[in-house]
């Protein structure tokens, strides 16, 4: 199970309490009163403070309520919501990142010019990226994708992309497609009309009869310019509920990017994405990557201090730097892969770094957990530090004689 803190308050044929831990077919919960009548009740009502969520009962007793069959599919919307919570939490609050912080690019050196003979203005930082002129190779990186925060944090986001003039991800539209109520979190172009967004959807919805609806759908839901599909083989083998089974996935993958009306990204979460699965996705047709390196945020260590159980907080401690350096990623590509378009994440924290990755092979530079985090400060702190890295990276290209 997951652990619930602060816990949920539970009410269940008139017994109060709270639920301290939850799956997908079970709630742990610490009754007030406990529940000693008979016959055990047959529904709960769980309250998050935003929503309330009924439940049906199979059993229940003095720990644990199991739910019913038919509100499975309640229970899995409550608790898809309750993860991305957590992810929140956990972002903005303890230290997710990978332990050592080597995202590879303290061994990349920069050309110095010491006079270059240029002006401030002179210099541009635009690319040209899936067709679009863009004011930098920055993209801010998908990142959450549920709960009344992300909401806020998604339009924060998208008014500092607007306001840039770089393009914009946005987290797994997973809990969207399963429950349309929670479509509003990611219809951004609805108040940024210019706004190039990026949808997202899993490889573990791939795995459904109908994935290549879903991944349509993802698309016409927010008026996606592109779909990233993210590939988080790492996590889900750590988190407690997820998926177990990546068989025919390259296919499908290809399946999805030859049958979309935009381009498909597939986006390696932080564990790096390695040249021979880059190959065999290009040689079905995909052309964009994002390669998710390590040195930036640790998903299996969130998904490690999200559980109760010592073992899986264990697994995500000890898989807590699994992967290939963000640096090492984008070199490796662009040496086996000439024609790739490469997205730099992991650990990309500042204009200098953004252009060392540009200098090794990267088209575009991803960044997602500052941002984030700048999201949960104010409106306009996105901006700022997006403000911020661009001047960085022009100062790097000036110095650098890098000012094509």
């Amino acid at each position: 199970m997951i652990k619930l803190n602060p816990p949920l308050p539970v009410v269940a044929g008139g017994h109060p309490g709270f639920v301290t831990g939850m799956s997908a077919t079970h709630a742990r919960v610490e009754w007030s009163d406990g529940i000693k009548s008979q016959p055990a009740p047959t529904s709960a009502v769980i309250s998050t403070g935003t929503k309330q969520y009924k439940i049906a009962i199979k059993s229940a007793d003095n720990q644990l309520i199991q739910f019913a069959e038919s509100s499975l599919a309640v229970a899995l919307d409550l608790l898809h919501g309750l993860r991305k919570g957590q992810h929140i939490d956990l972002c903005a609050t303890e230290d997710v990142e990978h332990s050592g912080k080597k995202n590879g690019f303290d061994a990349v050196t920069l050309p110095v010019v010491a006079l270059p003979e240029v002006a401030w203005n002179d210099v541009s930082t635009s690319t040209t990226f899936m067709g679009r002129t863009f004011s930098a190779p920055i993209l801010i990186t998908g990142m959450t994708g549920g709960v009344a925060r992300g909401t806020l944090i998604n339009e924060r986001l998208a008014r500092a992309a607007s306001q840039c003039g770089v393009p914009m991800g946005v987290g797994s539209q997973r809990m969207a497609l399963e429950n349309p109520e929670h479509a509003g979190i990611f219809k951004l172009k609805d108040k940024f009309k210019d706004l190039f967004l990026i949808g997202n959807i899993g490889i573990g919805q791939l795995r459904e009869a109908n994935y290549l609806d879903l991944c349509k759908r993802a698309v016409e839901m927010i008026n996606a310019d592109a779909l990233a599909i993210h590939v988080n083989v790492l996590q889900e083998l750590i988190q407690e509920e997820g998926d177990r089974d990546f068989r025919g996935l390259l296919d499908k993958i290809a399946n999805v990017s030859a049958s979309l009306a935009v381009q498909v990204i597939v986006k390696e979460v932080g564990a790096g994405l390695d040249v021979a699965t880059a190959k065999a996705l290009n040689d079905r047709g995909v052309k964009y990557f994002d390669v998710g390196g390590s040195g930036g945020t640790s998903w299996a260590h969130i998904e490690g201090l999200r559980s109760d159980d010592s073992l899986i907080r264990r697994r995500g401690e000890i898989f807590r730097d699994w992967g290939i350096p963000t640096a090492e990623a984008v070199s490796s590509l662009r040496r086996e892969i000439p024609d790739a378009q490469i997205i730099a994440t992991g650990g990309i924290r500042d204009g200098l770094t953004a252009l060392k990755a540009l200098y090794i092979g990267a088209n575009m530079v991803g960044i997602g957990l500052p941002l984030m985090r700048a999201a949960l400060v104010g409106d306009d702190e996105p901006a700022n530090l997006l403000r911020a890295v661009i001047q960085e990276l022009k100062i790097a290209k000036i110095c650098s004689g890098s000012i094509r």
